[in-house]
C-alpha cells in the first residue's frame, strides 16, 4: 500500500480511509468523508489494512 491509497479498516467495512503517510508498519489514516464528526488522523498497522474497491 502507498500514501494516496483507499483503504478499510477491516475486511467489509463500509467507512473508507486514504492513507497520509507510512511509518514502518503504520500508516496515518484519515476518512475520505469531509462532514463526518470527529473527523481526524490516526494510526493504523499497514498489515490490518484491506484495499477498497474502487468506485
Amino acid at each position: 500500500m502507498d500514501i494516496g491509497d483507499q483503504v478499510l479498516l477491516v475486511v467489509g467495512g463500509q467507512s473508507v480511509f486514504e492513507i497520509l503517510e507510512i511509518d514502518g508498519d503504520n500508516a496515518l489514516v484519515q476518512s475520505i468523508e469531509v462532514d463526518v464528526p470527529g473527523r481526524y488522523p490516526f494510526t493504523a498497522r499497514l498489515a490490518e489494512l484491506v484495499a477498497a474497491d474502487p468506485m
